[in-house]
């Protein structure tokens, strides 16, 4: 006999089964609304002055932004075996891209990018070390130098131990 003339058979079974598989996903449900999943974040890094000194702040912003009258670059922050915070790189929007992005911010999600503008998007985000004496920013398409640059390192140049540092 299968399962499923069991189930026919014994009627109770059947509810005590479908009462059992309700519960487990109004379970799940509730983990997951009250505090039982991933903390999503709400802030990232910024800097307005080259990665000397950082802030947080809405992590929805896009940077290059005005604050105090400077502008405020996205900055990726770590830390080395529990060590002092440091910056490792950062990054903005070019200012072709950071149109595009705002205009496809108010169209809302149900807007979708042609293809022109993902390219714009994508190949509009630039990276540079902090404190780079020559200030360049490197298009993040351009793979093998940004590469170099957001590979982060800690201040001994070695990469054991490090952990990004969040808000």
């Amino acid at each position: 006999m299968g399962i499923r003339e069991k189930l026919n058979d014994n009627p109770r079974i059947a509810a005590g089964a479908t009462a059992a598989i309700i519960l487990v996903a109004l379970g799940f449900i509730g983990y997951q609304l009250f505090g039982g999943g991933p903390e999503i974040p709400t802030e990232s890094w910024y800097t307005i002055d080259d990665g000397a000194t950082y802030f947080a702040d809405d992590i929805t912003k896009i940077a290059p932004f005005d604050k105090d009258g400077q502008q405020a670059v996205r900055c990726h922050v770590f830390t080395c075996n529990g060590g002092e915070p440091f910056v490792a790189y950062l990054e903005r929007y070019t200012p072709e891209a950071k149109i595009k992005m705002e205009e496809m911010r108010t169209k809302g999600p149900e807007a979708m990018p042609d293809p022109a503008t993902m390219d714009l998007t994508m190949n509009g985000v630039e990276v540079k070390k902090p404190k780079d004496p020559e200030g360049k920013w490197i298009k993040r398409m351009d793979f093998q130098k940004a590469a170099e640059i957001m590979q982060p390192k800690c201040p001994d140049g070695t990469a054991e131990g490090i952990e990004p540092y969040m808000p």
